[in-house]
């Protein structure tokens, strides 16, 4: 009777410890010269620095004086790694580069990476690989760089994340398929931000996928989950979060969506009779809209986005709050007199001084005209302005 009390006891425990390690759900390394293109991203923009590696840590160089950079990132104990760009040959842009892959802060022990040059003042270098230490042991990662040199006057370099993480997941009973992305390229995979500095998590089919900012939670088919993920991303844990206390945000009942995280995360509300719930916690405005049809049937679509920080907002438990956005909005026309011409710029602002685009039928309305004349009326032009 005791041992089979001890099977029974055993075989319970099988089962708990199975369900607990199936919340951890891993994931695979992808990567592509086109990441940016398939997953999405954003980049770090880097300039040079002035003082550069030591020349005992150098390998051997054709230029002089090479052109230094360091490329930020949360894997590194020092928060960075040195890129060395140099040339091949005498003329033209710097087309070879150096990494320190290794984070040991020394470049001759690297292999030399051979750009391409796409463009007058552009040279590329793609999957660039890197190393990490984890706490399980090494980790790559690529990177593809864009190196810019406009007459020795204007030098960058941009870094692209030149890898994902991506895999079939079980969420909420349902296979989804599922990418992470290192929106901000800096080498880890669960940024979180009280702004939208963060990293990326796509849910859903290839051509459909929706994009959602990487944060505390995850709202999926109208339910909430607590997110964790990995700090390399090879793995992702999504636990029941029908715990997690709401608040009520109050706005104009002529709002129809909001558009609000944060370290939370970001939730997309469609609004109803001038209200919305959202997880306790502290938000800010990503975009709201307005949608109406004229008397002729046509769609209009009137959205604001661009908020400050100092909009932010904080939800409380089972209390109510409220935001003051929509319309009016407010049409500002600068104009300037500078080389002998006049030019104007017109600008629509909302009343926290976020940007304001308007659509008809889902396309962008035609540019404001400026009409210009004189006080004897001799001179009387229209003229278009123009986007950009």
């Amino acid at each position: 009777m005791r041992h089979r009390d001890v099977l029974l006891v055993a075989a319970g425990f099988l089962l708990i410890s199975s369900l607990a390690a199936a919340e951890v759900q891993w994931l695979q390394y992808r990567t592509s010269e086109h990441a940016r293109d398939v997953v999405g991203g954003s980049s770090q923009f880097i300039q040079p620095e002035e003082t550069a590696l030591d020349s005992e840590k150098l390998p051997e160089l054709n230029l002089s004086e090479p052109v230094c950079f360091k490329w930020q990132t949360k894997m590194d104990a020092a928060g960075f790694r040195w890129v060395i760009l140099d040339k091949q040959h005498k003329h033209g842009l710097c087309d070879v580069l150096y990494i320190d892959s290794d984070g040991d802060g020394r470049i001759d022990d690297e292999q030399k990476v051979e750009g391409r040059q796409e463009g007058q003042y552009e040279v590329k270098f793609y999957q660039v690989p890197v190393t990490f230490e984890g706490e399980d042991g090494p980790i790559t990662y690529h990177l593809n760089l864009r190196f810019y040199n406009y007459n020795e006057r204007s030098i960058y370099l941009y870094a692209y994340t030149g890898c994902w993480y991506e895999g079939q997941v079980d969420i909420g009973g349902k296979s989804t398929r599922c990418v992470l992305v290192d929106y901000n390229c800096n080498g880890t995979f669960n940024d979180t931000s009280a702004g939208f500095d963060c990293d990326r998590i796509l849910t859903g089919p290839e051509q459909q996928s929706h994009q959602n900012y990487v944060g505390k939670y995850l709202e999926l088919d109208e339910k909430l989950y607590r997110l964790n993920i990995a700090t390399d991303g090879a793995f992702v844990e999504l636990k029941d979060a029908s715990d997690v206390a709401y608040g009520t945000v109050t706005m104009p009942t002529t709002i129809s969506k909001l558009r609000a995280g944060g370290v939370n995360g970001m939730f997309e509300r469609t609004v109803k009779d001038g209200k919305v719930s959202l997880p306790e916690g502290k938000y800010r405005i990503s975009s709201w809209e307005i949608n109406r049809k004229d008397d002729n049937g046509a769609e209009w679509q009137l959205s604001g986005s661009g908020f400050r920080e100092e909009k932010d907002f904080v939800v409380k438990k089972g209390t109510e709050l409220s935001v003051d956005i929509g319309e009016p909005v407010f049409s500002n026309l600068e104009a300037d007199f500078r080389d002998n011409a006049h030019y104007f710029n017109q600008q629509y602002r909302g009343k926290s001084g976020e940007r304001i685009s308007m659509t008809k039928n889902g396309r962008q309305i035609p540019a404001p005209k400026i009409h210009i004349t004189d006080t004897t009326e001799q001179y009387d032009r229209t003229f278009t302005l123009e986007y950009g």
